[in-house]
């Protein structure tokens, strides 16, 4: 039965495409009605970036890394027996979010290719993506939005008065400067154990996982065989505390010209002195505390020097880089205690490093100390410290607290994790939050619900406590109606 053109010509003005209205058109090939959606799909991405604030850009942007990530490891390249991808997103999610925490052996388990993209995904997760991308706006002659200069300030610092490009520079030019000298140190020392390329492998992967606070290693049993090395422990150590010190006090200590100490402490913030003094403190406190609790425990085998090394090493990696040079399933319940109390208060702002930051530590410090004297105002070094730094400081470890509690006793309640695990569920929590990566050795153990979990805990710890600052920060919210004061009994 044949149809005439005229009648073919009417049929045709019904169809969507001839009306001219959106959606697509059934008579076209398939491969053009999928090239048709691209369009579509960019408009609808764009309008969701314009929606999202900037910190939900950054919480967005690590999600997409991580998964990423994820996908890329499970490639057969990468590995060399094969991965299930919840394992792969829990590499992924570890090396984002810069903590350590593995499942699988990254010297072993994963072929060069796999150990690259690491490597790639730690450098990507310590310095951020919203930093890489601002910086090629900025090589490009792009404009940055005041929103995202905000946002890339109280990232870094919120005290922080520098111009937007002027921080990147500092920030890429510190990085890639302490990197490389400290994997050229390491290289003289590796090479005495491996080939020449082996050596500049190792030595730029530890060095980047040191700097970055991560922890990885290419090694099976960590940093355990290089105990007695000075040389390595050191330059590691040092890399640790550069990535964990934050920028700003960096930047600070390279502009000081005076080699004299008192004019140098003079011409520094009291940002960079309340975050130089506390991080000492806290090194070589728990130094202290791990020498006299392990010296007739794990270090009893061990010489004087090497007992001083481990003692250091542990008490610095403790805070934020996850490596070590000891068994820390062999370690005693108190030094346990102790890592978890660094482990919990991390590095400082601004830095690569988690945890609730130092100078959190030290305004609740010194907030109790101000209270037990009968002070109303908290001041250090003839400054007075403001009453919002005192607010968010408590409003951060109080979350922070009660974050870890209810992830460990949902690790404990779960049935697969034998019964009486409670501190190594503990330790290993505390430990993925401040994004640490120590581990009791029960996360290769876990099942993949109990990952999942760790994963969460991972980037809660890692975006976490920037989000809730940034919040507080940016949504305040102004009550013209004003309550009369009532008081409670408290103690």
């Amino acid at each position: 039965m044949s149809i005439s053109k005229g009648r073919l010509a009417q049929l045709g003005e019904h169809l969507p495409y001839k009306q001219r209205v959106r959606g697509s058109n059934p008579l076209a090939p398939k491969g053009k009605r999928v090239y048709s959606c691209i369009p579509l799909f960019y408009k609808s991405m764009k309008k969701l970036l314009e929606y999202l604030s900037p910190i939900e850009k950054v919480l967005l942007s690590f999600v997409l890394l991580i998964l990423v990530g994820a996908c890329i490891l499970c490639l057969p390249v990468c590995t060399t027996g094969g991965i299930s991808f919840v394992d792969a997103l829990f590499t992924s999610t570890s090396a984002v979010c810069v903590t350590g925490l593995i499942v699988l052996d990254t010297g072993k388990d994963f072929t060069f290719v796999g150990q690259l993209v690491i490597l790639l995904l730690i450098q990507l997760g310590g310095l951020g993506i919203m930093t890489f991308s601002v910086a090629l706006l900025s090589l490009m002659g792009g404009s940055v939005s005041i929103k995202w200069r905000f946002t890339l300030q109280n990232m870094y610092s919120d005290v922080s008065k520098l111009p937007i490009r002027n921080i990147l520079g500092r920030i890429i030019i510190y990085t890639f400067t302490i990197e490389i000298t400290i994997a050229l140190i390491l290289f003289t020392q590796f090479i005495k154990r491996f080939t020449c390329t082996q050596a500049v492998w190792h030595s730029i992967f530890h060095s980047v996982s040191a700097f970055c606070n991560a922890g990885f290693s290419t090694f099976s049993n960590n940093l355990m065989d290089y105990n007695g090395n000075s040389v390595i422990i050191l330059s590691i150590a040092i890399d640790i505390i550069a990535g964990g010190i934050g920028f700003l006090a960096m930047s600070e200590l390279f502009n000081v010209k005076s080699f004299r100490l008192k004019q140098m402490w003079k011409k520094l913030t009291l940002h960079t002195r309340i975050v130089l003094t506390t991080t000492t403190i806290l090194i070589f406190g728990g130094m202290l505390l791990f020498y006299i609790l392990e010296y007739n425990g794990i270090l009893q085998t061990l010489s004087f020097k090497e007992k001083l090394l481990a003692s250091f090493f542990q008490s610095v990696t403790a805070r934020t880089a996850g490596f070590n040079t000891v068994d820390i399933g062999a370690l005693r319940e108190g030094t346990c205690l102790v890592l978890i109390f660094l482990m919990f208060i991390g590095g400082s702002p601004g830095s690569i490093a988690g945890g609730v930051k130092t100078s959190t530590f030290a305004i609740l410090w010194l907030f109790l100390v101000s209270r037990l004297k009968g002070l109303r105002q908290i001041t250090v070094w003839e400054r007075a410290l403001a009453y919002d730094n005192v607010e968010r400081a408590v409003t951060l470890v109080v979350v922070s607290g009660l974050f870890i509690f209810f992830a460990t006793f949902i690790l404990v309640v779960i049935p697969t994790l034998p019964t009486g695990e409670f501190l190594q569920s503990f330790f290993e929590i505390t430990s993925a939050f401040g994004t640490v990566g120590l581990s009791m050795g029960i996360t290769p153990k876990t099942v993949p619900l109990e990952r999942i979990i760790l994963c969460v805990v991972m980037y809660t710890g890692r975006l976490g406590p920037l989000t809730l600052i940034s919040a507080l920060t940016m949504r305040k919210k102004t009550i013209n109606i004003k309550y009369a004061e009532d008081h409670i009994m408290i103690g």
